[in-house]
């Protein structure tokens, strides 16, 4: 474990020196996410000579090779990650909290927001823009949303590997896993893009991994209903998970009256839902999405759930003559061609309930995007879907022991498709 923890450190400082050898190139300043990621990795690998001894502590080396973890993948995202976004609405959110009210500044030339008289209100759920408040309290609207993704998505990949450590894996296996969750999905692209529509996205991520996390573990009852809430005033779909989490933690030994005590979390979370909605829309349901739908019919239905399958399963990249060939769907691309390594979740036996009850969950939070009459154009990937892959993640644990053959063949091909992805969308962007 311990080489494996030198190894994040490594690459971290690796990725660091080929950017700041391109920068020089460039002659532009070494932005300070990548100063920071370097210096992490750095820190991180002089303490593994240093404190040695105390590593020998399997409690000491887990949280050690964790901070590696979060080094590593703050170092790829970083070096890779996309300029200073205009697509800033949690930012302008945050502002319009400090300032005492829910409507924000929306330009209708580039920001979507749902219109009520004078007013213009974000469309997403909340909670990204409430722990970006601190941060908005010192830079106001200076502040780069797109620059806290990045933290947001090296903390996604830390409760990754701490998750799969739940799980009876080889250390490869477990490496393997967590190189797959960051680099070979669409996480490593709404991670570094960190507009609008990508940082729920990611947020939701965080808050499930904790969620589950801590089903796996100790499945106190007060933190469950805490990480399960917070994950569903990022991605609202996600409350539906909540049952999923009462019964790992029966499972798990507690007791059902054990149970109620997720209720003061969700009920917290609830709270703030329910209060930032009536103070928008008069309504206990947040109404964005109902008023900014389509115009020939309602927002959610039936008669989108094919496409959205397709979208899913099916919609491939588009092909030509001109280079580089392969060029990335400005309306999406299926799992299929981003991640087929998700094909390993189904090496899960069905047969128990804890691989089945999380097939059902990605399953039943999936259905919102599935009947929504928008895929999330605008994408690489399926977008919509991204809060799902934790749960698709642990069914990946739980069928494998060792990485065999196939599964590093599936991993690296998904790698090299979403690094494909990051780099076409460098070069020549979505349109």
């Amino acid at each position: 474990m311990l080489r494996i923890g030198i190894g994040f450190c490594v690459f971290a400082i690796a990725v660091v020196l080929a950017d700041t050898v391109l920068v020089e190139w460039r002659r532009e300043a070494l932005p300070w996410p990548v100063l920071s990621a370097g210096a992490l990795g750095w820190g991180l690998l002089v303490a593994s000579e240093a404190f040695k001894k105390r590593l020998a502590s399997p409690l000491a080396l887990e949280r050690f090779c964790t901070l590696t973890v979060f080094s590593g993948f703050l170092a790829l995202y970083a070096v890779t990650s996309f300029p200073a976004t205009p697509y800033n609405e949690q930012v302008r959110q945050a502002v319009a909290f400090l300032h005492g009210h829910t409507y924000i500044d929306a330009p209708k030339a580039y920001l979507e927001a749902a219109q009520v008289g004078p007013y213009r209100y974000a469309l997403h759920p909340p909670l990204p823009a409430i722990m970006l408040v601190p941060f908005v309290a010192i830079w106001g609207m200076a502040t780069d949303q797109a620059i806290w993704s990045l933290f947001i998505g090296a903390l996604d990949l830390a409760l990754a590997w701490r998750l799969l450590g739940r799980f009876r894996l080889s250390p490869s296996a477990r490496v393997w896993l967590t190189v797959f969750f960051g680099a070979g999905t669409i996480l490593w692209f709404e991670t570094i893009t960190g507009n609008t529509w990508a940082l729920p996205e990611t947020v939701s991520v965080l808050f499930t991994l904790a969620a589950l996390d801590e089903a796996f573990g100790s499945a106190r009852p007060l933190l469950l209903g805490s990480f399960a809430g917070l994950a569903a005033l990022s991605r609202y779909e996600l409350a539906f998970a909540g049952f999923t989490y009462a019964v790992l933690a029966l499972k798990r030994g507690r007791r059902i009256r054990d149970i109620f005590w997720m209720v003061p979390g969700f009920a917290a979370v609830g709270a703030v839902f329910i209060g930032y909605n009536e103070a928008r829309y008069a309504s206990f349901f947040d109404q964005g999405v109902t008023l900014t739908g389509p115009s020939y019919g309602p927002a959610f239905g039936l008669r989108y759930l094919l496409g959205n399958l397709s979208t899913v399963f099916l919609m491939e990249p588009g092909l030509n003559e001109h280079f580089p060939y392969v060029h990335i769907s400005y309306i999406g691309q299926s799992v299929t061609f981003t991640s087929p390594a998700f094909l390993l979740a189904f090496k899960a036996y069905l047969g128990k309930l804890e691989p089945a009850l999380m097939l059902l969950t990605a399953i039943v939070v999936s259905i919102p995007s599935l009947l929504c009459y928008a895929n999330g154009f605008a994408q690489f990937g399926t977008r919509h879907y991204l809060q799902v892959f934790p749960f698709l993640l642990v069914m990946m644990a739980m069928g494998m022991r060792r990485a065999d053959r196939l599964t590093k063949i599936l991993i690296v091909t998904s790698i090299i498709f979403i690094a494909y992805g990051v780099v076409y969308v460098h070069i020549w962007g979505l349109f």
